[in-house]
């Protein structure tokens, strides 16, 4: 009977030998027909030689089966010394090879990079090694690929970082000397200026501290991605009443701040604790020109993470601009509406980032906005 007349399904190695027991005829089936290379070497010559390839194998490495009979992988070239030794100790250690990276060489050159199993296997009186290989070049070059993207992102990010604070520094000296020459216009000329002269100087004075503000901002920002991160176990509860307390002794008191049991966290507290203020600070004051301004606190856990939610009943805004929110400098409210520099919920993003979290926000027009933001439980 023969048994590759009928559908059976071939999986590992094991179902190749039994199949081969059982007809001589359905292996050399399965060896030509395998799906991947395969080849067979015996020691009767006094070296490994290969007596056979399969149809995958040769087309695989670009040889015909004439010039591989007879000579060994590092004769041909597939295998180079080093490699084949290596083989041979792991196959000596094992008493096979099974599911092992080897370097293989094709014949124009080309690294195959293949995963491969060895087994013994006796055939009229002769023990041969019959060899299976998978051609994995495809997966090591794309992960070659997304390695070499990683690693220019990597140092993009640095030149980034490096330059945010490297302009963000060099522009607090012009800046100190408009402040200075602000100064002196105040202490000496005010009684020079007329109403219209005065204006204008208290607008040049507004818009100097509102760059001062964006410099520290962007400084604080690029400062983020050089930071470690200090984890240990945070009293949430605790740390969020510092930032409300601060809030209210600051005169931002009006809103009626609800704060639910809060869930412990692992992270580094600083920077969680200006999470906090960024998220709270923004409710408070997106929700300020509310007759009755409500922002709740709360959080909630899983198997996999913790979160935390910061409510408000504000300005809200459109979702459709949502994929703004996290950007430097993007702000869906004009500074007329809204003081602020478009920083903070960039600050926000990367400090959750760098504790392996995320960070989302669900908000609807003159409705309010909630933020929630995900820290792994560990």
């Amino acid at each position: 009977m023969d048994l590759f007349s009928q559908n059976i399904q071939i999986d590992d190695y094991s179902t190749a030998v039994r199949l081969f027991r059982e007809s001589r005829e359905g292996f050399v089936k399965l060896f030509n027909n395998s799906p991947v290379c395969m080849s067979m070497t015996t020691t009767t010559l006094g070296k490994r030689a290969y007596v056979r390839a399969n149809e995958k194998f040769l087309s695989t490495f670009g040889y015909t089966e004439s010039e591989i009979v007879g000579r060994t992988s590092v004769e041909i070239g597939i295998l180079d010394q080093p490699e084949s030794d290596r083989v041979k100790q792991l196959i000596t250690d094992k008493g096979r090879l099974q599911n092992d990276y080897v370097k293989c060489i094709a014949k124009d050159g080309r690294i195959v990079h293949t995963i491969s199993s060895i087994e013994f296997m006796e055939m009229n009186g002769e023990q041969y090694l019959v060899s299976f290989f998978i051609d994995i070049s495809t997966i090591i070059e794309q992960q070659g690929i997304i390695e070499q993207h990683a690693r220019q992102l990597e140092a993009l990010n640095k030149e980034l970082e490096s330059f945010s604070y490297s302009v963000s520094h060099d522009l607090r000296a012009p800046l100190r000397a408009i402040n200075g020459y602000i100064k002196i216009l105040e202490e000496d000329f005010t009684a020079s200026l007329d109403e219209e002269g005065k204006r204008l100087l208290t607008t040049v004075q507004r818009n100097a501290l509102k760059m001062d503000m964006l410099i520290s901002d962007l400084l604080n920002f690029s400062k983020l991605g050089k930071l470690p991160v200090n984890k240990r176990m945070i009293d949430m509860n605790e740390l969020v009443s510092e930032v409300v307390n601060e809030f209210r002794n600051t005169g931002s008191d009006r809103a009626d701040i609800r704060v639910g049991t809060l869930h412990p966290v692992k992270g580094d507290r600083a920077l969680i604790r200006q999470v906090m203020q960024n998220l709270i600070g923004n409710a408070l004051k997106y929700s300020s020109k509310k007759d009755a301004p409500v922002v709740s606190i709360s959080s909630d856990a899983d198997n996999t993470n913790i979160t935390f939610r910061v409510q408000d009943n504000g300005a809200g805004f459109d979702m459709k601009y949502a994929e703004k929110l996290f950007g430097v400098f993007q702000r869906l409210h004009k500074t007329s509406e809204f003081e602020g520099t478009g920083v903070g919920l960039a600050i926000v993003q990367r400090i959750i980032n760098k504790h392996g979290g995320t960070i989302t926000a669900v908000a609807e027009p003159g409705k309010g906005a909630t933020f929630s933001f995900s820290i792994p439980a560990e």
